[in-house]
């Protein structure tokens, strides 16, 4: 598998200026970039979020080669059938160039600003499955029949027929057995985040873990490991993303080594707090540091 990198914006910003740092991330030729998937920021409801598959609707538009999804789609928050719609929308729109990311939610403020339950991890999880098995089926752009415990769909015909055969990629984001086992089962990749704050060693022991168990899960379910993607999501972690170069490539190898197969790089401080500052500046993303990472960095891993 080839390595491939990407970029995550946030779209605290006015589009403009979320617009030029995608069509930015685009001309460096990065493989994908990724817009956040909240309804609010946890720790600021006050700062301004723009809604992120109305966003990528638009995005498609205004870029040529870049793939370009929501990192993570909250299935809590959004019908699996209508979400589907949205996809197969923007896989059109772009010319075969999205990309689905799914998620169990991790914010109950958000829930509850809303009014959507937020039951138990594990009910979580289940619902989950759930929204990965009907995007699995709707994306190929089938007729759907679905009865389960939190959503159903009678005879959906899923239009227009999917530009990217036989579907968009499904990634499923998980960091524990049952979430990842969603992956092992409905999709193409997973993805795993840093452990929050922790230092490079503890964040790299816990992503070479779960990559272990991928395997594991894998060969449990019959499927051949090599099949499944695997996405590192840097800037979680107390890591320096943005380093020198050799620190850079240092840092990107040693997750490699460790079986992933894609990355997406913070453009913000993902430590929420921090973002105000950003925010009030009218830019949040680095593209200095990022030219100089797709330049002097991600050529190594070519």
């Amino acid at each position: 598998m080839g390595l491939t990198f990407g970029a995550t914006v946030c779209q605290l910003m006015p589009y403009a200026t979320v617009r030029d740092d995608v069509v930015f991330a685009d001309s460096l030729g990065l493989d994908h970039a990724w817009v956040i998937d909240q309804f609010e920021v946890p720790s600021d409801p006050s700062l301004s979020v723009l809604e992120s598959w109305s966003l990528l609707g638009a995005l498609a538009a205004e870029t040529r080669q870049i793939r370009l999804g929501a990192m993570v789609t909250n299935i809590a928050m959004r019908n699996p059938g209508m979400l589907a719609k949205s996809i197969l929308t923007i896989d059109d729109v772009s010319a075969g160039r999205v990309v689905a990311v799914v998620g169990s939610g991790h914010y109950e403020s958000e829930a509850r600003a809303l009014g959507v339950d937020f039951p138990a991890p594990q009910q979580r999880i289940d619902r989950l499955r759930e929204g990965a098995a009907i995007l699995d089926q709707a994306l190929r752009g089938e007729t759907v029949t679905f009865a389960g415990d939190h959503f159903q769909l009678d005879h959906a015909a899923f239009q227009p027929q999917p530009v990217q055969k036989p579907r968009p990629p499904l990634w499923v984001a998980g960091q524990g057995r049952r979430s990842l086992s969603v992956g092992v089962d409905h999709a193409d990749a997973v993805v795993c985040l840093g452990e929050h704050n922790a230092p490079t060693d503890v964040s790299l022991a816990a992503f070479r873990d779960r990559m272990e168990l991928v395997d594991q899960l894998c060969i449990e379910a019959g499927r051949d490991p090599t099949t499944l993607r695997r996405c590192y999501f840097a800037g979680w972690a107390a890591e320096d993303i943005f380093g020198s170069a050799d620190a850079t490539a240092d840092l990107i190898g040693r997750y490699a080594e460790a079986g992933a197969t894609d990355f997406t790089f913070y453009l913000f401080n993902a430590l929420v707090g921090p973002m105000r500052p950003s925010h009030e500046s009218g830019r949040m993303a680095d593209r200095d540091q990022l030219e100089r990472t797709v330049t002097e960095v991600i050529p190594q891993f070519r």
